[in-house]
């Protein structure tokens, strides 16, 4: 049997008349028991005083894969320390009894009386996904208090095929537990998710070209005509090429933000806690007169009353139409800075532009100013030329020196 038990695999593992017994790859010792009649036990095998031991920890579908291999990780963690797992299981329950919480229980709490309240909406929408989608599968029945460095580590690992994502969720379980501390559910300094190696994400930053941004607006135009993406799919990535605005601020935007006199936008918050001033250029304005009205939001998504709520699954489709695959959404806030620095906008007003807080940020765009700066000193310096060889005597020449003898001159 090949890959990690899913309940669709358990589901379909065939019954032939035979007692078959079968390991999951992804969890040492966890495995699953098919009888001759069909039942399906799961089991914890590991050795236990010099002998191999085997404990059943539930059956299929009453108890699903993700709650069996949480109860066969408590089960083998009790043989490996030379402790009886039914006696130690006795003792989960009846703490659970009592009150002990899970990571599931905790988690749901947390959402709603932190996550939620406290953060932005799109970031608690973030940390519920995460929740739902990979803390829970993999640590939701295990006792928050039970939880160890082994645990995050095993969670971690297993998503090594997406590292960004994994050291995301790494980050917001480590939250989780700082909170469950500051509850007293877990000891100070207690936190599983600290101190974990993350993985090497790379720094990716990809300017488009001139011409690949007009490759990417002539594909915002030909995925719309095919009904690809909708009208407001469309506006958005309009918006977020011709603005250098954030995905989450364009999709955020109301039209009661937008000032038409003044060519601009002002959004009361942004990821930077403050106000944010997006300015409107002709191509941003023609968009957004073009564009429907459709409830309160500029960019409307499915459902009366609510914002677009995935313009970067939009822009993947797009991308293929112009042959830039390799190109994020927000790459498309990158190759407007660049556009800017390479038209010799000042660093200071970059950042203006972009809603940076902290001037360092645009720092990354700096090289490209200066090619720019150095663009125009060679053009200078070819006028400058020109003029004296123009006005210069007749008897006079002019000796052009080597680049390298110039300088050694300097």
């Amino acid at each position: 049997m090949r890959g990690k038990f899913t309940d669709g695999l358990i589901e379909a593992l065939p019954i032939d008349g035979h007692d078959r017994l079968m390991f999951d790859p992804g969890t040492e010792g966890f495995g699953v028991r098919v009888t001759p009649r069909g039942a399906k036990i799961f089991i914890a095998q590991a050795r236990h005083a010099g002998r191999p031991r085997r404990i059943s920890v539930g059956q299929f579908p009453a108890v699903s894969v993700a709650k069996a291999r949480q109860l066969a990780r408590d089960a083998l963690a009790d043989l490996r320390a030379g402790k009886d797992p039914k006696t130690e299981k006795s003792v989960r329950e009846r703490e659970l009894a009592s009150g002990r919480l899970t990571v599931a229980e905790f988690a749901d709490a947390w959402l709603a009386e932190h996550v939620e309240k406290k953060l932005k909406p799109r970031t608690a929408a973030d940390y519920r996904q995460i929740v739902e989608q990979k803390i829970k599968p993999a640590l939701g029945n295990a006792l928050l208090a039970g939880v160890d460095k082994a645990d995050v580590i095993e969670l971690h690992e297993s998503m090594a095929a997406t590292k960004r994502r994994a050291n995301y969720v790494v980050r917001t379980l480590g939250a989780l537990m700082s909170y469950a501390e500051d509850k007293g559910k877990r000891p100070p300094n207690s936190n599983p998710a600290r101190r974990i190696k993350m993985y090497r994400e790379g720094r990716h930053e990809r300017f488009l070209s001139e011409a690949e941004i007009g490759r990417a607006a002539d594909a915002i135009a030909q995925a719309e005509r095919e009904g690809k993406i909708g009208p407001h799919a469309a506006a958005g990535l309009r918006l977020a090429l011709f603005t250098g605005a954030r995905s989450g601020e364009v999709t955020g935007l109301q039209w009661k933000h937008v000032y038409w006199d003044r060519r601009i936008a002002q959004l009361p918050d942004s990821k930077t806690n403050e106000p944010r001033t997006i300015h409107l250029s002709d191509a941003a304005m023609a968009v957004l007169q073009a564009l429907p009205r459709v409830g309160k939001f500029v960019v409307a998504g499915a459902k009366d009353g609510e914002p677009f709520k995935n313009l970067t699954r939009s822009w993947i489709v797009t991308r293929a139409y112009a042959g830039l695959q390799d190109v994020r959404l927000h790459d498309l806030r990158h190759s407007y800075a660049s556009l800017a620095a390479g038209r010799g906008v000042s660093l200071q007003m970059i950042g203006k532009l972009l809603g940076h807080k902290v001037a360092a940020t645009t720092q990354r765009y700096a090289h490209l100013a200066r090619d720019a700066a150095a663009a125009v000193n060679d053009e200078l310096g070819a006028a400058m030329t020109a003029a004296i060889e123009k006005n210069a005597p007749a008897t006079a020449k002019i000796v052009r020196l080597p680049r390298r003898r110039r300088e050694a001159l300097r």
